[in-house]
């Protein structure tokens, strides 16, 4: 008897399940790196190699010239087009990585930042893997097999741990963050490569990507550029106006309320993408979905948000140490930098679903201008006058993410906003709540963060229930039907 496949639902819940499994491995991990190496590299380190990754980073997002959504959404490609693709990334790899290695030496000239140009030339290596893994992955993505992809993340992660702590531990030197980097894309690469069973024609054909680069490969790329781009210009700016120490502060308060944005972006992407896609020609289900997983990840992100800002101080001491003690008001800004992140997000993966991609690059074209703009008047005032800019800036862009739903779909602004908002005031009680129970007590860091850890879930589920809890029993539902 031929077994049925799985339907849509079951799909889902196998990727929630693996990309859960992936997102914890991964959050773990990389907190881990994080706060061991801050024992044992000084913020001006960790300043240098956060503008030297953001380098390496921004470059990544040619490296796939764009196609991984692109082979993904598009219904149809045969095998010489899968080709065309692994050997175009290779290429453009390898291209960039002599260009990053030949702009090593004024770079770090410019940026007044000794030392830069070792970890460039060390992290160029990494670029000509980055193209075709993500060719692999998209093969992955489109076939819906979650669980490979989930096992060569997990795995990429603690490799990445493992070389970048004992790295550290043995050199003290900021060049440990690029080893767990290169350990990272190496690893990954090879299991994506491996579990994907990629076999390619010894050829190439312009001719068999131009239509995916033409119009929404070519904007993705665009897009995705830009995006690495500010996080880039952030970086340097931040070194430039304000010298290396601030950046290392600045890149630790990102590293720690950027990580679950961050992580919860390719879950959203991963997940949501390949499934939205086929409901194109559906409307009623695809704005079902869009507004359950806004409703979702709404409330994810208010709890973790809520209860960051909350516990910024006894968390810099318990994880950091005193010498991070000037990364706790930068974490309390950043921390709304990143809810706004993840519901962002949400409207990045439904503008790719409906090959919206022109749309989404022009945005992100308006988004950068308007960072730069404001980190350079926010220097004025300091790291955390730069911070603040940021987060105003993330806010402005708020009317936009109501107005295309309602645009493109005829989603009511009211339910966008329902759904995305709903959780925010019972975040902004419990961050509120613990900021206050924070500056009267004065337990041991450790104490404190469990404590009020604890009492602060308590307190948001509990306002959520009182103001919200039809939405919060949804969301239930939906965690259990996911994971069930």
């Amino acid at each position: 008897m031929t077994s049925r496949p799985a339907s849509g639902g079951s799909r889902t819940g196998i990727a929630v399940r693996w990309n859960a499994a992936t997102t914890v491995i991964m959050t773990g991990t990389q907190m881990l790196q994080v706060i061991l190496l801050a024992h044992w590299l000084s913020p001006a380190q960790f300043g240098l190699a956060a503008v030297a990754l953001a380098i390496q980073v921004s470059l990544q997002a040619f490296c796939d010239l764009g196609l991984t959504n692109a082979l993904v959404q598009r219904e149809h490609i045969d095998k010489a087009g899968w080709s065309s693709a692994w050997w175009a990334t290779l290429a453009t790899g390898c291209a960039l990585a002599a260009a990053m290695i030949l702009a090593a030496w004024p770079l770090e000239a410019g940026l007044k930042l000794p030392g830069l140009k070792f970890l460039l030339i060390a992290g160029a290596v990494t670029l000509p893997l980055f193209g075709p893994a993500s060719v692999c992955q998209a093969w992955l993505q489109r076939h819906l097999r979650f669980r490979p992809l989930a096992i060569a993340d997990m795995a990429g992660a603690a490799a990445a741990m493992m070389s970048a702590v004992l790295w550290g531990w043995h050199f003290r030197s900021a060049s440990a963050l690029l080893a767990g980097q290169v350990a990272l894309v190496t690893v990954r690469f090879s299991l994506l490569w491996v579990f994907s069973k990629f076999s390619f024609q010894g050829r190439f054909r312009g001719a068999d990507i131009r239509p995916l680069l033409s119009g929404f490969g070519g904007y993705q790329m665009g897009e995705r550029a830009v995006q690495f781009l500010g996080t880039t210009l952030d970086r340097a700016l931040v070194a430039r106006l304000l010298g290396p120490v601030a950046t290392g502060y600045y890149a630790m308060a990102s590293q720690l309320a950027l990580r679950p944005a961050a992580l919860m972006g390719p879950f959203i992407s991963r997940t949501l993408l390949p499934l939205m896609s086929r409901l194109q020609g559906d409307r009623p289900r695809l704005v079902a979905a869009y507004l359950r997983s806004l409703s979702t990840l709404g409330f994810v992100a208010a709890l973790i948000y809520g209860l960051l800002f909350g516990l910024a101080e006894p968390l810099v001491w318990l994880l950091l140490g005193p010498k991070w003690e000037g990364v706790v008001l930068t974490l309390r800004i950043f921390s709304l930098v990143g809810l706004l992140n993840v519901l962002g997000n949400t409207l990045d993966v439904l503008l790719l679903s409906l090959a919206r991609a022109r749309t989404g690059f022009w945005l992100n074209v308006a988004m950068l201008v308007l960072r730069v703009s404001g980190m350079v008047v926010g220097a004025r005032y300091g790291l955390n006058g730069l911070a603040a800019a940021l987060a105003i800036v993330m806010m402005l862009s708020l009317p936009v993410d109501v107005w295309l739903p309602r645009r493109w779909l005829g989603v009511a602004a009211g339910k966008t906003i329902g759904a995305g908002g709903w959780a925010i005031p019972p975040g902004i009680l419990t961050a509120l709540a613990l900021t206050w129970a924070v500056t009267r007590l004065h337990w041991a860091p450790a104490v404190e963060v469990a404590c009020l850890g604890t009492a602060g879930v308590a307190l948001f589920a509990g306002a959520a229930w009182l103001f919200h809890r039809h939405r919060l029993a949804a969301v239930v539902q939906e965690f259990r039907t996911k994971l069930n």
